[in-house]
């Protein structure tokens, strides 16, 4: 199963749906604000989560008539939307969650978002936070970028634990081996792929992949 989350960061409603013309998924999950760029790109999400604090009321009510399952939480929650969202998806097994939205002008929902990654690692499952510039995506073990479907042409690494060690880079423009990155350094930045695919392997830590267009 592949889910699709969109949440309330920023989002290009074309890219959306462009996006979704070549990509499919078998449930998809609007938080709160994300509902209304579901609505901008047709798209009818099977379930509406948060506690619509910036969902604008006439399309709750549309969603509504539809049919559309809704999840209602309280403002005063310790997680925010997009974790409710996430932990919904993280239940139903699937093998890939992809995000729209979790970025923005919002440095700290973006922040507290790429940290919810680590729960998808941890539960082994597949995910990525999307935007108009980036993908990213967290790792633990090894990663494989085929260099027609990477986002951008820049592949940058950053540590999301204190170290990250026994990295092991091949196809790329540098490659590494057994190297090590902590937090802090940017050595990791801006990498490219000079092969039809890349792999990247670690021994232990957490690893942050970001493939930028600009």
């Amino acid at each position: 199963m592949k889910v699709l989350i969109i949440t309330g960061g920023k989002i290009n409603s074309n890219l959306l749906k462009e996006y979704l013309k070549s990509h499919s998924y078998d449930y998809i999950i609007a938080a709160d604000g994300g509902g209304a760029y579901a609505k901008e790109a047709g798209i009818i999400p099977d379930l509406l989560l948060g506690d619509f604090d910036t969902l604008d009321k006439q399309i709750l009510k549309e969603y509504q008539e539809m049919g559309v399952e809704f999840m209602t939480f309280p403002p005063e929650k310790d997680y925010t939307d997009t974790h409710l969202a996430l932990i919904t998806a993280l239940a139903k097994n699937p093998e890939q969650i992809t995000i729209f939205g979790a970025t923005g002008t919002r440095l700290d929902h973006t922040l507290a978002n790429i940290g919810l990654l680590t729960l998808a690692v941890h539960a082994d499952v597949k995910a990525e936070i999307i935007d108009e510039n980036n993908r990213i995506q967290m790792m633990k073990d090894h990663l494989t970028i085929k260099k027609e479907e990477a986002w951008g042409k820049y592949i940058s690494l950053l540590p999301y634990t204190e170290k990250v060690a026994g990295i092991d880079l091949e196809g790329f423009l540098y490659p590494l081996h057994k190297a090590e990155l902590t937090i802090g350094i940017s050595r990791g930045i801006s990498n490219e792929l000079v092969k039809e695919q890349g792999t990247i392997s670690i021994e232990s830590g957490l690893l942050l992949v970001i493939e930028s267009r600009d």
